[in-house]
Order: C-alpha cells, then structure tokens, then sequence
C-alpha cells in the first residue's frame, strides 16, 4: 500500500462509517458511550460482523502507516542529500571569489608597484567583471527552464511577459506527489513569439535550493499524461548546454548498451544505479 492523502482520508471515512454502524446498533449518540455492557447487548452475528470489519480497517490502518514512515524516510533522504549538494555549490562559489580576489589583489599589488595607472584601471575593470561574473551566476542558479509547456496566451509576446503562463494544473502536479511548488518572482517566455514554436518559460523563484527541489521532482511529471512532453532544466550558459548536450548523447549510447540500469547525469557526469 502506498502512502498518499488521498487514501488517508478514505481510511479516516472508512473508520468514521462503521463506528457509526455499531452507534446506531447499540444505540447510543457518542463513541465514549460505547462500552463492554452496551456491547454485550448485541447479538454474536451483528458483534462478530462489526469486529471482522475493524480488524481489517486495523490492518490496512497500519500498512498505510507503514507506508507513510517509509515515505518520510525517503523524503529526509532526499532533503539532506539536497542540502549537501547546495552546501558543495555554495562552498565552491566561496572558494571561486577568494580565488579571483586573491589573484586579482596579488595582481593589484604589482600594479601599486609598477605605479602604472593604465594596469591600475586594468585591474579594477577586471575585478568588477569577476564580482559581476559571480554576482549572474548566483542569479542564474535561481533560475528554472520549462520546455514543451504549450503556450495558451493569444497576443503580442510582450504581453506574454507580464502573465502567468504557468497554468494551475501544471503547480497541482507537484502537489499531488507531495512537493510544493515554490513561489515565484518572476516568470516570463524566452524569445520573441513564432508561430508553430513553443518558447521556453523562465521562471525564478526565491532560492537556488527551489531550483533543486523541483528539478528532484521532475520526473513526477511524466505521470501526468499531459506533461509527459515537459522538461525541466537548470538555467544553463550556452558552454554548460554544450556540455549537456554531449552527456545526454553519452547516456542514450550506455542505455542502447545495457537498459537494465537506471542512468542519470549529475556533477557533470554519466551516473547509473540499478533498477531494483
């Protein structure tokens, strides 16, 4: 049995409905009523009926815990291998800027010794554009790229940028499997409109850590017959696409070889686990 809210509620009903049955049997208005002398007042059949049938709700009551226990399990899971990786990129952005500044403060350093104001002004245009480097790649790292999102908005695509184009629907996905759509500041359509042509949506939202939350649970979309066609994807420079482009080529050459693992690209390389 596998956990969802769905089934907890149809057990809670399911519990609700018979204790009601034996209210109304031994004749009584509130549970806490109930006790062995009103019990003894029915006959063995109708008891014996009523014990059969919460025995079973008992079972199912406690396979369905079960299910939510491990559900959580794999949730903290999830949550704390989320939250090593954002550690790991937020340390190498650290160690990437004390890299640049320490280099560039060593280079800043010869410049005072060679008093040339022409390095002098150099240097600090090459540390602005390190800091402005650093500075787009944090914003980037907030950012998530929907593919195959058909585009329902008549119009200009100027228009298009001041809408929503994410359609309810698209948001209940994830919250039907248990993950929250984040909020978001801004979602807008990537290029100018074309007809026949389905642009890309760029959504930000709040944090780098939303980022890698919904792309963990991408793939719960290909269980919604109308998003089979909706990728999900890290807003990447055009180097990083090129990159991916040939991982992606590399994976589907290792799944023609042996489709009896389960394949998947992170950090940069081809990783595989077995299906079962």
């Amino acid at each position: 049995m596998n956990f969802s809210v769905d089934l907890l509620h149809t057990v809670e009903k399911d519990m609700q409905s018979e204790i009601g049955k034996l209210m109304k049997a031994v004749n009584v208005s509130s549970f806490s009523d109930i006790n062995q002398g009103v019990l003894q007042k029915l006959l063995k059949g109708p008891l014996v009926n009523f014990l059969s049938s919460i025995v079973n709700l008992m079972d199912s009551n406690m396979k369905l815990c079960r299910s939510a226990a491990s559900k959580i399990d794999q949730m903290k899971t999830e949550q704390i291998d989320m939250q090593k990786q954002l550690i790991n990129r937020q340390q190498n952005q650290i160690e990437s800027v004390q890299k640049t500044v320490k280099n560039e403060m060593k280079s800043w350093a010869d410049v005072v010794k060679k008093n040339s104001a022409q390095n002098n002004q150099l240097t600090t245009k090459t540390v602005k554009e390190a800091v402005r480097s650093v500075n787009k790649e944090e914003e980037r790292s907030r950012n998530l790229i929907i593919y195959g999102l058909k585009e329902t908005v008549e119009g200009e695509w100027e228009d298009v940028l001041e809408m929503d184009p994410l359609p309810d629907f698209f948001k209940s996905v994830f919250a039907e499997a248990g993950c929250h759509f984040p909020d978001t500041d801004e979602i807008c359509r990537i290029g100018k409109k074309v007809p026949e042509k389905t642009r890309p949506i760029k959504v930000q939202l709040q944090s780098s850590s939303d980022v890698d939350i919904i792309l963990r649970n991408a793939h719960k979309l290909k269980t919604n017959d109308d998003f089979k066609s909706v990728y999900l994807a890290p807003d990447r420079t055009r180097e990083q696409r090129i990159l991916h482009s040939g991982l992606v080529k590399q994976m589907k050459e290792l799944i023609k070889q042996d489709n009896s693992k389960r394949y998947f690209i992170r950090d940069n390389k081809v990783n595989c686990v077995s299906k079962s």
